[in-house]
Formats: C-alpha cells, structure tokens, sequence
C-alpha cells in the first residue's frame, strides 16, 4: 500500500529506468526515489501492450538502496535525472 500514492509519478517521471536480464523480451523498470519517506518504488512494466493498446503495470513494490546500487552498477539502470 505503500507505493500506490507514488505509482503515478514514477511512471510519470522514474528517476531512474532499465531492465532486468530476467525480463529482457517483456519488460522494463520504472524506479522513484522518495526521499521523504525514505522509499525506494520499483514499477514493473510490461512491453506488450494490450489489444486496446494499453501498457500494463505488472508489479510494483518497495527496494532498498543496495538493490538500486546493485543494479546500477552491474548496468541494469540509468538515472534519468
């Protein structure tokens, strides 16, 4: 329940995005940081969009701040910002 006040903005404006090498062919990832309450939102999106042309947000939840810099350094993300 945490992250849904912030599933807008991410997607709207991610602070950082990439993909994970589990999901290469089907999806990408939308990441917000959220300072003031210390959270880190990871959106997961899928490529393919429906048959009304609508893209479908397939998971979102909290990370902590290794997972974020894991995936940085190993090339998975970029910040945006």
């Amino acid at each position: 329940m945490s992250c849904l006040p912030f599933l807008t903005q991410t997607v709207a404006r991610p602070s950082h995005v990439g993909q994970s090498p589990k999901h290469m062919n089907d999806g990408l990832e939308l990441i917000r940081e959220v300072r003031q309450l210390d959270l880190i939102l990871l959106v997961a999106v899928l490529i393919r969009p429906t048959r009304q042309g609508v893209y479908m947000v397939k998971s979102t939840y909290p990370i902590d701040r290794n997972k974020l810099e894991n995936r940085l350094r190993k090339g998975h993300l970029i910040e945006t910002q």
